[in-house]
């Protein structure tokens, strides 16, 4: 499978009164893990794909979220284990690409997916804030990268 590996440090603070990682913690696993892969290209693999869909010039390309989805599958605990959120892209657009992502409970005996969801990000003019279309570039970035989509639940 083509897919970036991210771990991440669980906070005290991400627990809710329940003792276990509160689901809003899990949105910001999901903007972490785009940050690391899109723009600082800290994961565990150089993916190629860092600063295509976004620069530091503020008139340049920017990402924005259009929708998420996520789907919570079990329990995750507070551990001092990271956990692991894989990530891959699902299907491009003309200016948009689906990231989808499955997190996974570092401090579990074998692999315990305890989420899985899907991004869908939308690339801007970073003036305009309208959509532009991918560069050729930024899509060559994302071919190594492309897996199955997820199927998630729908509501």
């Amino acid at each position: 499978m083509a897919r970036a590996h991210i771990d991440m440090e669980l906070r005290w603070g991400d627990q809710d009164a329940y003792g276990h990682v509160n689901n809003v913690a899990f949105a910001r696993f999901l903007e972490e893990a785009r940050v690391r892969t899109f723009w600082l290209g800290s994961g565990r693999e150089r993916t190629g794909m860092e600063r295509h869909f976004r620069s530091d010039d503020p008139s340049g390309p920017k990402m924005l979220v259009a929708s998420q989805q996520i789907e919570y599958l079990r329990v995750l605990e507070y551990s001092d284990r990271p956990i692991l959120v894989e990530l891959w892209i699902g299907k491009l657009g003309g200016s948009s690409l689906e990231v989808h992502y499955e997190i996974v409970d570092g401090a579990a005996s074998g692999r315990s997916v305890v989420a899985r969801a899907v991004s869908h990000i939308v690339i801007v003019d970073g003036e305009t804030l309208r959509p532009i279309r991918l560069s050729d570039a930024g899509r060559a970035s994302v071919a190594a990268w492309m897996d199955a989509p997820l199927e998630l639940r729908r509501p």
